[in-house]
């Protein structure tokens, strides 16, 4: 089982390789999750603290 060190460390170079691909999905969708997080109605923490507790209850530990 990897460590969870050893998982970040995955993650950042996949998404190094996805970043430096021609794609513009992954892009896109980066630009509209930092878009819906901006501070407005709610501040950006309300907003990470409302997504962190719906993947707690959805079982989604990643």
């Amino acid at each position: 089982m990897e460590s969870v060190k050893e998982r970040a460390a995955r993650k950042r170079r996949l998404n190094g390789k996805i970043l430096a691909s021609p794609m513009t999905v992954y892009p896109a969708l980066r630009r509209a999750g930092e878009r819906v997080f901006a501070d407005g109605a709610l501040s950006k923490k309300q907003k990470e603290l409302m997504a962190l507790a719906v993947a707690v209850s959805g079982n989604c530990f990643d």
